[in-house]
């Protein structure tokens, strides 16, 4: 267990390590403000001397650490608002597909999903995919019963007809939940839902799974900027168009990373909107770089997996 330290002592550590820090006042102010974890061990590492967790580059300043924070934290914002936006479109589509196919009350009758039964899969295949179905169903259930004292809409539709509708119910799922709905739906009703962005089912079944992942840490106030999801997103024309290396069969930029929900945005998203945050983006990297001083921006991009022409998807 690591002992409690003031303000000055966490000051004092992060000098006796090398951090330049001219202006105590304004430290101590953000150590108070933002914690000293989240701004010195969740931001530091690009500014750490090779081979080492405990000594910084010699010059780098306590500002460009916070600068370096700050900038994800708008970077949060910044993605927020297009992840609703096609979050919103998603449930729309899903609540009018599967709804013309099986009407309003009946999403929680496992055969409307895909079980896979006749398909000729393993029995082990087919017992997992029920699972995953039942699971789904389960947490629905739930999902309707937390949300009955929770949002009025859904304590209506329970009091006066015994159930919530589909198009009703898809505004109380978060978009994890979506995505898992999605996955699971029977294959036309994908493709249904997929012909809206002129792609195949599939590739907006790993697009969603991408946005959820990146969701999350931006509505839990978590690192961003460098986050690596554990799925990547199926090659585009966008990777090749670019001109990104390969290596060992793979993308090495726009699969996993940053760069890959930017990928999702530019297909998922109007192109007047996609713009929009793209220059939002790359007026934010302007604004770092002129902070910066002890390393690089190209460091920040790389971190982000975006290309060096990375603004030419625009």
């Amino acid at each position: 267990m690591k002992e409690f330290k003031t303000y000055d002592e966490q000051i004092a550590i992060l000098r006796n390590r090398g951090l330049i820090i001219s202006d105590e006042k304004f430290a101590k102010e953000k150590l108070a403000e933002e914690n000293y974890y989240n701004i010195i061990n969740g931001y530091k590492d690009l500014f750490m001397k090779p081979n080492s967790k405990d000594v910084f580059l010699e010059g780098t300043t306590f500002e460009e650490i916070y600068a370096l924070y700050d900038f994800d934290r708008i970077l949060k914002n910044i993605f927020f608002k297009p992840i609703l936006k096609v979050e919103n479109i998603l449930r729309s589509l899903i609540a009018y597909n599967f709804s013309e196919k099986y009407g309003n009350d009946n999403y929680l009758k496992l055969d409307n999903f895909e079980t896979l039964k006749g398909s000729g899969c393993t029995l082990q295949k087919y017992e997992e995919r029920i699972e995953k179905i039942q699971l789904l169903l389960s947490n629905l259930q739930s999902d309707i019963s937390y949300n009955i004292s929770k949002k009025d809409y859904v304590n209506h539709y329970i009091l006066n007809y015994g159930f919530v509708p589909m198009w009703v119910l898809v505004n109380c799922l978060t978009l994890g939940r979506l995505s898992q709905f999605y996955s699971l739906m029977k294959q036309k009703i994908r493709q249904e839902v997929a012909k809206h962005w002129d792609i195949q089912d599939y590739d907006l079944d790993q697009y969603i799974k991408n946005m959820a992942f990146y969701r999350n840490l931006c509505a839990h106030d978590e690192r961003l900027f460098n986050a690596k999801n554990n799925q990547a997103i199926p090659d585009t024309i966008y990777h090749k168009q670019l001109n990104i290396s390969i290596l060992n069969s793979r993308y090495i930029q726009g699969k996993n990373d940053i760069f890959s929900l930017i990928i999702c945005f530019k297909i998922l998203l109007p192109q007047e909107d996609f713009n929009n945050v793209c220059n939002k983006i790359e007026g934010r990297l302007r604004s770092l770089s002129q902070k910066l001083k002890t390393i690089d921006i190209s460091c920040v991009k790389e971190c982000m997996g975006l290309p060096i022409n990375w603004i030419s998807i625009k």
